[in-house]
């Protein structure tokens, strides 16, 4: 089942970084009395019910001794009550102090509300104390709907489950694997297990680190990283199911739980891949094509790509042709190239060679440089053609060419050519959205993506970003009625939005929703990261398990990346059954020189992910067993 409900800690892991609100409130409450308690004793036992914790201190045998010794009351009970009292008069002062929001809370809660996730709290405060912090909260974003403190509990607090199930109660839930608990103490984590839910320890900002954001930011980087993997450890060892270091972790690890909950394998592969459950939630509704509010949403869509490629509104369009990529490739040669043009094409794999069969069919002059499929384009060679061949007036090449997993440098060489004057096509299919491509500064005249790329749609249709210029001189240009790219761009343009023809409505709204969360990601740049980082872990991972990468790290894309054969006994048949009975599907190799096999990086997948895929890998009985003892 997927993910209905989050319910969070306070102090350390939804607020109050480090979780110094109970430490300081009970050293106050303690030296009230003339006793000093030490901070490593007060933390030992945080995320109990207060008055258990002062009861689990007291305990101490220098703790209980110094209160005698102080000549303070011999009646444990009593002892308890009055440091209770004190301790409540302290944490009111504290919580404000400390009611902050830690870093990622807000995205986090921006999600959960988006992804329509119930968000509750358990507390080891009182009833009074989170009375307290609500306001301070909501004013930040964060708006738990249901809050349990022990009080409703029969003054049953943490470890045991009575809390959790409460609110999972409250909340109308069946299933507690539909619900996640998050905090950052080791009481936390039991609390969750007790109660039959996912148990998820923060790492960062935790009080089994303890240290305010400030102290714990001046460390090194070696001992953050000590510190961290302590902590996970302890959370690891208590039983949890997951950690996370910072509350924005909490993001893709539902999405990831959520693809588990519905049993659909992971798409390893360059587009389509792996979406969102939202992304796939949206296609659950029908909308109609001349719809106005359908309309307004093309016409966001058109200006959000633009700002996805730095595509200055001023000179740039976009255009969404319906169809796949192959189609918005086409629609841009055939418009473009007018009948006494001449088109160079740079290839170094199959969808190069595609643009030249393209070409052909359509009887468009063209010229071919073919690279070889694990060469880059090169800027030299193509200019050193276009000196011997005056008549071109156009230039294609393909960015990121999933053949391989090659990524073509894009600069000097574009550029270099819309200084001569020469229209440029650049086929972006597998790179727009998850590669940096800043259209303007290029000056490309034509660049071309799909819905089910790295902006993490489903296919449906291709779009091109086009110089407004450019494309207004292409009129009457087009070989075809359907994929005439500027009849196109003009009926989006005279009708507020309106596609020619039936258009994939489904899809576009499901392209709105992957552009929000690409966004929340963090944009290209964010994303790029992630992918750069599945790429990085993916091919050291392989590596180990003998399998050797096509191409050198120097010309690599974060796309996809091909593996050669371990040796010729290597069964692809069987090692690609044995992945999908899994839940990994893969694609084979597409080039021609050598026996291959191709791993995507990109879509809805995570460090988690390679990880599992890798210990699969690792056993599957295709890989020769020289390969997997390595």
């Amino acid at each position: 089942m997927a993910i209905q409900a989050v319910v969070f800690d306070w102090a350390g892991t939804t607020i109050d970084y480090g979780s110094r609100a109970p430490i300081v409130a009970f050293q106050r409450a303690f030296a009230h009395f003339g006793i000093d308690v030490p901070e490593a004793v007060i933390r030992a036992d945080v995320g109990l019910d207060k008055a258990e914790h002062i009861a689990k201190l007291f305990a101490q045998p220098d703790t209980w001794a110094a209160w005698l010794h102080s000549g303070h009351n011999a009646e444990r009970d009593v002892a308890i009550q009055e440091v209770y009292q004190q301790f409540q008069q302290e944490i009111r002062t504290v919580l404000t102090e400390t009611a902050q929001l830690k870093p990622g809370m807000q995205a986090l809660c921006a999600y959960l509300q988006l992804k329509h996730i119930a968000v509750a709290s358990t507390s080891g405060y009182t009833a009074d104390m989170i009375k307290q912090l609500l306001p301070l909260a909501n004013q930040q974003g964060y708006r738990p709907t249901v809050n349990v403190t022990s009080e409703l509990t029969a003054g049953v607090g943490r470890p045991q489950a009575d809390m959790l199930t409460f609110a999972i109660k409250q909340l109308h839930l069946d299933d507690p694997q539909s619900v996640i608990k998050v905090g950052d103490t080791v009481n936390d984590i039991l609390e969750g297990k007790n109660a039959h839910a996912i148990s998820v320890g923060v790492v960062v900002g935790s009080n089994l680190i303890g240290m305010s954001e400030a102290e714990f930011t001046a460390l090194p980087e070696s001992e953050q990283s000590r510190l961290k993997a302590a902590a996970r450890d302890t959370f690891i060892k208590a039983g949890a199911d997951y950690t996370i270091d910072s509350m924005a972790d909490l993001m893709p690890l539902i999405e990831s739980l959520d693809q588990k909950a519905l049993q659909v394998p992971l798409l390893l592969t360059p587009g389509p891949l792996t979406t969102s459950a939202s992304v796939k939630e949206t296609m659950l509704v029908d909308h109609g094509t001349w719809d106005d509010d359908y309309k307004v949403l093309t016409q966001s869509i058109r200006q959000a790509l633009l700002a996805v490629g730095h595509a200055d509104p001023e000179l740039y369009t976009s255009v969404l042709m319906q169809g796949s990529g192959s189609f918005g490739v086409e629609a841009t040669l055939q418009t473009a190239v007018p009948q006494d043009g001449t088109l160079l094409i740079a290839m170094n794999g199959a969808y190069g060679q595609r643009m030249a069969t393209m070409a052909t069919r359509l009887g468009i002059k063209h010229l071919d440089l073919d690279f070889g499929e694990t060469q880059i384009v090169s800027a030299e060679k193509v200019l050193n053609v276009l000196n011997q061949h005056p008549e071109v007036t156009h230039f294609a090449m393909v960015h990121s060419e999933t053949t391989t997993g090659i990524l073509n440098p894009l600069t000097p060489l574009i550029p270099k050519l819309v200084e001569m004057g020469i229209v440029t096509i650049v086929d972006a299919m597998s790179s727009f959205g998850g590669v940096p491509i800043d259209v303007t500064q290029l000056g490309v005249d034509y660049l071309i993506s799909s819905a089910n790329k790295c902006i993490q749609g489903v296919p449906g249709f291709a779009f091109v970003l086009a110089k407004q210029l450019t494309l207004a001189a292409t009129e009457g240009n087009a070989r075809s009625l359907s994929l005439d790219l500027y009849d196109q761009w003009t009926c989006f343009e005279a009708e507020a939005g309106k596609w020619r023809f039936t258009s994939p409505t489904h899809t576009v709204y499901a392209f709105r929703q992957a552009l929000n969360e690409l966004i929340e990601e963090g944009g290209v740049a964010a994303r790029h990261t992630r992918y750069a980082a599945n790429e990085k872990q993916l091919r050291a991972g392989m590596l180990a398990l003998g399998f050797e990468p096509l191409l050198p790290t120097a010309v690599q894309s974060p796309i996809i990346t091909s593996f050669k054969y371990p040796d010729n006994r290597f069964d692809f048949r069987r090692f690609y059954e044995s992945l999908k009975q899994a839940g990994f599907i893969i694609y084979p190799g597409k080039v021609s020189k050598a026996k291959t096999f191709r791993i995507g990086n990109i879509g809805e997948i995570y460090p988690e992910d390679i990880q599992q895929l890798l210990a699969v890998i690792a056993k599957i009985d295709a890989v020769p067993s020289a390969a997997v003892s390595q």
